[in-house]
């Protein structure tokens, strides 16, 4: 048997004289998500009937399908995401109750499979060179309603509800997109001005993060 979990595979060996009963509570476990909860119920199961269960971690084999066929990733009913060169996939973030757009932001593979096995985002951070699990240093974490991906399988469309006061934004915003740019001003005799739609911050950026290094690059 295998359980996913934790970005590892678990083999269960079952060594029991009951097989049948042992192999029912064991699916049970293969049952649940494929978090940290999957190693934890098992954990104890194999702590309740020591002489039952052996378990052996090893790298998990890659969650994703290949692109083998334009017909296979655009109609196919597996995940076979295309990262650019420098492996990474855009993600375009909506509040789930109103459809806003709070963020776009990259995920690498191990940002993708980290969202798929907690249901809270997680990104890659460009400027920082890191896995990056959004909110938590702020506490504004944001929990996956709805994950979607294109026809071409190489951007991500992510739904989410967010803790705290719902702001997305490093800068203290709700939206990153918290300034419009108006077309259509006839011709262009100088800088495109902007102007801002939300009006107050919903959090102060110093008392939260510091003097953690801003990543909004020059």
């Amino acid at each position: 048997m295998r359980i996913y979990g934790g970005g590892r595979e678990i083999f269960v060996k079952l060594v029991s004289a009951n097989l049948k009963q042992t192999e029912k509570e064991v699916s049970a476990v293969l049952k649940l998500t494929t978090n940290q909860r999957s190693q934890v119920q098992l954990k104890q199961l194999i702590c309740s009937k020591p002489t039952i269960v052996i378990v052996t971690l090893c790298p998990m084999s890659s969650p994703f399908a290949a692109r083998t066929s334009v017909e296979a990733v655009e109609e196919g009913m597996l995940l076979a995401p295309k990262f650019d060169a420098h492996g990474l996939i855009p993600v375009v973030t909506t509040d789930a109750d109103n459809g806003e757009v709070l963020m776009h932001a990259y995920m690498n593979e191990a940002a993708l499979l980290k969202t798929l096995e907690t249901g809270e985002a997680h990104y890659y951070s460009r400027s920082r060179q890191q896995l990056w699990h959004k909110g938590a240093t702020s506490g504004l974490v944001q929990t996956v309603q709805q994950l979607l991906i294109d026809d071409d399988q190489d951007c991500l469309w992510m739904k989410v509800k967010v803790a705290g006061s719902g702001a997305s934004c490093h800068v203290g915003y709700r939206s990153c997109f918290y300034r419009e740019i108006s077309p259509g001003e006839g011709e262009l005799a100088g800088p495109v001005a902007l102007t801002f739609t939300e009006s107050t911050k919903t959090f102060n950026p110093v008392a939260v993060y510091g003097n953690a290094p801003n990543p909004t690059q020059l």
